[in-house]
């Protein structure tokens, strides 16, 4: 204002008033001084970002009680920074109506307890630094983490880590909605790594590749520093990669910055002149207050000190400040800085950018950092989303070569049915017949069964369900018989995968294996599978013994190689290779009234601008779960038809596209429709294979018929992820997805549009999703994955389009997670970054790991070692924080469990055991203790006796060790010698001492010493009688 006081209404009213805002000064500080007289001490700048609030802060009589909070801060999440400032005045004890803030989210009001809170601290204080916090040579800094010197050079390595959890404010700076690493960690990251070795100030630093956080997880920052050359000048580069990659050659490390130093003295002085232009005061944010003495200044604070002085870039780029030129830090820990930009005199433009000279001075005026340089460069949009991210968590199903070489180890082969190559070993037209032989004492190591052959129809659906079915009576069979817990079952069959050799994959066996991949998911090291060529013989036993010794279950036979299934990213290129089109002509969409077909179907209209649309479900209209959806799609220029409409009858499908209108053809089709009927394998039906089946595998072969004579550009279809890695509980439904994933890869060799992506879990709560209990999704969290939150997914369907690629994996993977929670599924070891183990399963080392624990332990004490193993497996199953509430009595059923989590108990415990449990282990052995004592059974060395003598050793060395400890005089003297001289008696075959014997032993003995009682011991031990 102009006056420095309150206006009046007739001021606000008046011409005159106005006119003076224009022509005169404004009075900001005066008017701040007036507030505060008033009382006011709390103030909210309402604006795009907080230079007034930095002003007013400046302005203020008395800091300690007066603050200014923006509503804005540029380059923030709008939502999230005023939710903040929201939370900053409650935190001051300003009065929020929070009935208002939360009206229409459905939260209410609770009474809180008047008793205290039982509270119980579990997580762990987040790691500031790298690869290792502590030891020699550890940084102490929270980007460098550690400092490695390069043997036989002059190179230091500092590696760190950066993620979202553990430098939160990284999150503040947002470009583009997503969490972009500020240049100024780069140059905090330099500066510091010069101040470990004496590198001097920084020269120069140039920012490259924008560094975007991802989603989950973190990213490995390596700082390298150059040997100096002969004027003592040193290079740097700044490398990052997304944690838990699985490269190890280097080639996924980004360059993101790079510079020189130089020793000081070297270079000009900042050329900041007095009259440079203030632009305001900056602080750091409170929350930051503890960190920062542990940098040299605050990314943090110089992000926002320089933030200021950006300006605005043209649209679709981002201004940043690029190139950095004689930095020098002056003081270290600086919470508020002063900013003076010089505009004038820096040095002329380079390369199109803006230069600036910049200082930042602390409140008394000292410099705290200046830069004689710096060069504001617009960047393009694009440039903010990284190759990996920009794929993000899609993935497509390769195939590598097993390295056979020097894996000859022997398998016993049997063969199970008629046309397969015995090898010289027993055939066996039965199941039973196999049990038998084992327990008669024949070594079967591995049994062949080959699947098919395909049936006589031209309908894959058709084929897809009488194959699944003879497979699911093979596996429930074999998997029922506990006398083959030990021998392998090998399925073949012959194209049903797609290792791009031009041979196009049959749906009708990729339902086996999507099937039997659920199999394998229940029932580790049981079942393995194998796909031959088509156009090949029968398969050599050397490769088919190389698979199993492999340890691998799965593999493809092509060409004498051994491949191996392993998901990848597609390649960079292959990104944006197409472009689907959806806004011409009518797209069709089946599952409609599904929970994802609502973002789904928004998306294609909002996003793809899609205008006609024939909505199929076998629900009617008025049942829809998404109220209002109709209606929001012909607000946005929709035309939407809905049909309800059973997609798996392939007559009333014919009449829904028929019905299509002419000036309007089908261009595109999105097949949603599913049905769950989960259950494990054990427990499936026919009649629920069937079902899951008809719902996908049916509709999409209906699809695929009745519109290959069409003009379309899209074909897409949803299908699941356990049609890839497997899924227990879920066998019909991988068959099912597995068959989309070969039908899109059929239609692809065909020349004819396909997309088929096996997605994760969606994180929406209803529809399919809602089958899901809150113990289904923590073991999914468990496992190391993570649910797609629907704009995610949608932007995965996008990039998915866009690929050459017929079928695609959207999974989001935490490697972390994945690698310390036990197994890691073989498909997903290179994206976890897990060696393959050659030879040597990891049950069995788990297993050799565990007998060397149990050598020489008491009976007592190998029972509360394994007792604790059950414990913790059982309290991670049901989720509980720790085993205390696990009782060791308590059955398994009233614990909570059930068919699924006995199952993952069991597989829990075998990789933990390295010992192979029957799928009813935990209904056979129905509690804790009960598992405990078959646990040890199972695990009894074969030697029991030797065990025992070493035990008996063991014992004797304790005691020993105790007898050491007793006082010669103690009042227990007595009582011991006498029970070992009874004891020895016992052992050597006299008898013990009589009761009449006692006390005149006891005087005898009296006097001895500890050493003489030992001699005692060792002489009747020597005794050949013992």
């Amino acid at each position: 204002n102009v006056t420095g006081t309150l206006a009046k209404e007739e001021e606000l009213t008046s011409p005159d008033y106005w006119a003076r805002h224009i022509r005169e000064a404004v009075r900001f500080h005066d008017g701040i001084r007036h507030l505060e007289e008033q009382g006011v001490t709390h103030f909210l700048e309402l604006g795009p970002d907080s230079v007034l609030a930095a002003l007013a802060a400046d302005s203020f009589a008395n800091t300690e009680v007066s603050e200014a909070i923006p509503a804005l801060r540029r380059g923030r999440p709008e939502a999230a920074t005023l939710v903040q400032a929201i939370g900053r005045f409650h935190n001051r004890g300003v009065r929020v109506d929070w009935d208002a803030f939360f009206a229409g989210t459905g939260a209410r009001n609770r009474t809180l307890p008047t008793y205290a809170f039982q509270h119980d601290r579990y997580w762990l204080d987040p790691t500031m630094a790298g690869a290792t916090a502590t030891g020699p040579d550890a940084t102490g800094h929270p980007l460098l983490g550690t400092a490695v010197p390069v043997a036989g050079t002059a190179q230091v390595l500092f590696t760190g880590r950066l993620s979202a959890r553990t430098h939160a404010w990284v999150g503040d700076h947002a470009v583009l909605d997503a969490p972009v690493v500020p240049v100024s960690v780069f140059v905090e990251a330099a500066i510091r790594a010069s101040d470990e070795v004496g590198a001097g100030h920084l020269v120069s630093l140039s920012a490259h590749k924008p560094l975007v956080l991802p989603a989950s997880g973190a990213v490995r920052l390596q700082t390298v520093l150059g040997a100096p050359d002969v004027s003592g000048r040193r290079t740097f580069t700044v490398h990052a990669r997304p944690e838990g990659v699985a490269g190890r050659d280097g080639a996924d490390w980004t360059v993101h910055a790079e510079g020189v130093f130089a020793a000081d003295g070297e270079g000009p002085l900042s050329t900041v002149t007095a009259a440079a232009g203030a632009t305001g005061e900056v602080r750091l944010d409170e929350r930051l207050l503890p960190d920062a003495a542990g940098y040299g200044l605050h990314p943090a604070l110089l992000d926002d000190a320089v933030r200021g002085i950006l300006g605005d870039a043209p649209a679709g780029s981002v201004r940043i400040p690029a190139e950095w030129h004689g930095v020098r830090l002056h003081t270290t820990g600086a919470t508020v800085v002063r900013v003076l930009v010089d505009r004038a005199g820096a040095e002329e433009e380079s390369q199109g950018g803006e230069a600036v000279s910049v200082q930042l001075t602390d409140t008394a005026g000292a410099p705290v950092l200046t830069v004689d340089r710096l060069v504001l460069r617009d960047v393009p949009d694009e440039e903010f989303i990284p190759a990996d991210d920009a794929r993000g968590p899609l993935y497509r199903l390769d195939w590598t070569p097993l390295d056979a070489s020097g894996s000859g180890t022997p398998v016993r082969w049997g063969v199970l049915g008629a046309g397969l190559p015995g090898f010289g070993t027993a055939r066996f037209t039965k199941v039973a017949e196999i049990a038998d032989a084992v327990e008669g004492g024949e070594t079967v190591d591995a049994v062949l069964a080959a699947v098919g052959p395909l049936p006589a129809t031209d309908s894959a659906a058709e084929a897809a369900r009488f194959l699944t079915l003879e497979a699911l009576g093979l596996v429930q069979e074999w998997l029922a018989e506990s006398r083959l817990t030990e021998t392998r079952l090998v399925v073949l069959t012959a194209g049903a995968v797609d290792t791009a050799d031009g041979q196009a994959p049959d749906p009708a066996l990729a339902a086996v294996w999507g099937l039997l991949r659920s199999a394998q998911a229940e029932a580790p090291d049981r079942i393995v599978l194998v796909d031959a060529s088509t156009e090949a013989g029968a398969p050599s036993e050397p490769l088919l013994s190389a698979v199993l010794t492999a340890g691998e279950p799965q593999a493809a036979l092509r060409g004498g190689a051994v491949l191996l299934p392993r998901l990848r990213r597609p390649e960079p290129e292959a990104v944006g290779a197409r472009n689907p089109g959806f806004a011409d002509g009518t797209v069709l969409v089946t599952g409609a009234a599904g929970a994802l077909a609502a973002h789904v179907v928004r998306h294609l209209v909002t996003d793809h601008g899609a205008r006609h649309l024939l909505l199929l479900d076998r629900q009617s209209e008025g049942t829809w779960p998404a109220p209002g959806l109709l209606d929001e799609l012909e607000e946005a220029g929709a035309q939407v038809t809905v049909v309800p409409c059973d997609t798996s009858d392939r007559e009333a499908l014919a009449t829904a596209l028929a019905a299509v209108p002419g000036e309007r053809p089908l261009t595109a089709v999105v097949h949603l429709a599913g049905v769950l009927d989960n259950a494990l394998l054990a427990a499936q039906t026919p009649e629920g294979l069937a079902d899951v089946l008809r719902a996908k595998a049916d509709t999409a072969w209906h699809l695929h018929e009745l519109t290959r004579e069409r003009d379309l550009t899209a074909f897409v279809l949803f299908s699941s992820s356990t049609g890839v890695i497997g899924g227990p509980g879920q066998a019909n439904y991988a068959a099912a997805s597995a068959f989309l994933d070969a039908l899109a890869g059929r239609r692809a060799a065909e020349g004819l549009p396909a997309t088929s992506v096996a997605w994760g879990l969606w994180d929406v709560p209803d529809g399919i999703n809602a089958q899901l209990d809150e113990r289904d999704r923590s073991r999914f969290v468990r496992e190391g994955f993570r649910a797609l939150v629907p704009q995610e997914a949608l932007g995965l369907l996008d990039t998915a389009l866009g690929t050459d690629a017929a079928a695609l994996v959207a999974l989001p993977v935490d490697a972390s997670v994945m690698r310390s929670g036990g197994r890691v599924p073989e498909v997903l070891r290179g994206l976890v970054g897990v060696r393959n183990r050659r030879g040597t399963a990891a049950t069995e080392e788990a297993g050799g790991r565990l007998a060397g624990q149990l050598a020489g332990l008491t009976a007592t004490e190998r029972h509360k070692l394994v007792l604790q193993l059950v414990r913790n497996e059982v309290a991670t199953v049901l989720g509980h924080a720790d085993s205390g509430a696990v009782e060791a009595d308590r059955a398994f059923q009233e614990m909570g469990f059930d068919s699924m989590t006995a199952v993952e108990l069991r597989n829990r415990i075998a990789e933990q055991t390295g010992i192979r449990l029957a799928a009813t282990m935990a209904f056979d052995h129905p509690s804790p203790a009960a598992l405990t004592a078959h646990v040890l059974e199972r695990l009894r060395p074969a030697d029991a006796e030797g065990s025992g003598k070493a035990g008996a050793v063991a014992e004797l060395e304790r005691l020993e060790a105790a007898l050491t400890a007793v006082p010669e005089d103690g009042p227990d003297r007595t009582e011991i010698v006498v029970r070992l001289q009874n004891l020895l008696d016992r052992l050597s075959g006299t008898g013990g001492v009589g009761q009449e014997d006692q006390e005149d032993l006891a005087s005898r003995l009296e006097s001895a010493s500890a050493e003489e009682i030992f001699a005692l011991i060792d002489t009747e031990l020597d005794d050949p009688a013992v």
